[in-house]
């Protein structure tokens, strides 16, 4: 396994005054940043990526809706805070490796401008209640410069009425969040999958029990969960070794302090695949039944992924019937076909999280969700 620790620091004149830049410089002590006006990022001259960081400023706007919103799939409206820009893992599947070819790993440290623009969407709609989460363009917890960040917006938000913050992570870096005052405005999140597919997939990531034990420690110190069942693979005996997740999820987790569950399945641009065998010539994933969709993704069909979502779906339900879980990047027809129903539109989608938070958080939503104000 590469040796991903951070080697070389480059800082933006632009954020050589910020609280969080010094935050970051004091946990590399040993590392003398270079300063610049400006970055290369499309250089090759620089080494791994993932082992270079460059702290600036944001040129655009950090907070955005998820981009996984297309016509013809279901989204829940999810809003995105892209403040660190690469991951130090190493997942096979990774999307960001498709698109993600700068020659470092950006950490924009203008924290106050990211807080005054998640501030400005909360209050425009003050009867809407707000997700929002920073895992959409790296783990939110992998990076010491990802967590230092998270240590300031978990206060941020414990203000806030009507929003909540996710953090995604695969690692169980949670130890400088246990003490923070989060007014159950947080909702900490771990990708899940199968022990197999971690191992042989998921390079660099923490196993399977490690993580449900770091979410143990995280309910225990009062937070809100979600995990996320993405992607599923199409592995040998599946829907056994799901139900073995599963198991092991409802061991030591209680289903009254999960915010969510997701379930997606394997997808990645058509672009990708050749990337994935030249990386991770060991692969499991490739080759598979998989069909190019109508977001140019490449899926399982759709037979294969209805069977393996349906099985998953109604074990979860099984052992936790009042957990709210949605489907992630999927069609109408795939919600009917796999939880019996479908929401009428994104909106509705949306208005259903709120709903189902205020229903069983009424300390996170303190206000019944008014279906109009989410159209």
């Amino acid at each position: 396994m590469p040796d991903y620790r951070i080697k070389k620091i480059f800082l933006d004149e632009s954020a050589r005054g910020d609280e969080l830049t010094s935050a970051i410089l004091q946990h590399y002590p040993d590392i003398e940043p270079t300063i610049v006006q400006g970055f290369p990022l499309k250089s090759t001259h620089h080494s791994n990526p993932k082992t270079v960081l460059y702290l600036t400023h944001s040129k655009g706007s950090i907070v955005k809706d998820c981009p996984g919103i297309v016509p013809e799939h279901l989204c829940c409206r999810y809003q995105v805070i892209n403040q660190t820009l690469n991951c130090p893992l190493n997942c096979s599947y990774c999307i960001l490796q498709d698109y993600l070819n700068q020659a470092a790993t950006v950490i924009y440290t203008d924290v106050d401008i990211i807080q005054r623009a998640v501030q400005q969407r909360v209050t425009t709609q003050p009867q809407r209640f707000f997700r929002f989460g920073t895992g959409e363009l790296g783990d939110s917890l992998a990076l010491p410069a990802s967590r230092l960040f998270a240590q300031r917006l978990i206060p941020f938000f414990a203000s806030l009425p009507n929003a909540i913050l996710e953090l995604k992570t695969k690692t169980v870096a949670i130890d400088d969040l246990l003490g923070l005052s989060h007014n159950e405005h947080t909702v900490i999140a771990w990708s899940l999958n199968a022990a197999a597919v971690i191992k042989q997939e998921e390079h660099g990531t923490a196993s399977l029990t490690d993580r449900i034990s770091a979410a143990q420690r995280v309910q225990d110190a009062g937070y809100l969960l979600a995990f996320h069942f993405d992607p599923l693979v199409l592995i040998p005996d599946a829907n056994t070794a799901y139900r073995q997740v599963i198991d092991v999820l409802f061991e030591k987790i209680e289903p009254a302090r999960i915010a969510w569950i997701s379930l997606g399945s394997l997808r990645f641009p058509q672009s990708l695949e050749e990337r994935i065998r030249q990386r991770y010539p060991n692969t499991k994933l490739l080759p598979a039944e998989m069909i190019a969709g109508r977001d140019r993704k490449m899926r399982y069909f759709r037979p294969l992924r209805v069977n393996l979502y349906r099985s998953t779906y109604q074990y979860i339900k099984t052992l936790a019937p009042d957990v709210f879980v949605y489907l992630c990047m999927e069609t109408p027809r795939i919600w009917e076909e796999v939880t019996g129903s479908r929401p009428q539109d994104n909106t509705e989608l949306d208005y259903r999280f709120a709903l189902n938070l205020y229903q069983c958080f009424p300390r996170t939503v303190t206000l019944a969700p008014l279906r109009a104000a989410y159209y």
